[in-house]
């Protein structure tokens, strides 16, 4: 009994931590929106892959280390002026999608 009364308070203290810690990198993610690739580039390094739209946009993904799980994805799409209109997450916490859209 005495180990359920440690373990139920630690769960939900893990469980806060993590709720937090994403709303910090969604805030972060937001204020990429509206940046040029080349900015990302020299924020996050090459990135591993990118994919060219016939439109004229694309999409680049970066490994990215949330803190909880080594497997995390950002994407980020761009217009046909190399500009940042969307991004993308897939990791520990799902598949998440920022509001804003590229047009």
């Amino acid at each position: 009994m005495e180990r359920l009364i440690v373990l139920i308070p630690a769960v939900f203290l893990l469980v806060g931590c993590v709720g937090k810690s994403f709303g910090d990198h969604t805030t972060l993610w937001n204020s990429w929106v509206g940046s040029t690739k080349d900015d990302r580039v020299r924020e996050l390094g090459i990135p591993t892959r990118c994919h060219q739209f016939k439109n004229g946009g694309e999409m680049c993904e970066w490994p990215y280390r949330t803190g909880i799980d080594g497997a995390d994805i950002v994407n980020l799409s761009f217009n046909s002026k190399g500009i940042v209109c969307q991004w993308g997450y897939r990791g520990f916490y799902g598949d998440r999608r920022s509001e804003a859209t590229c047009q």
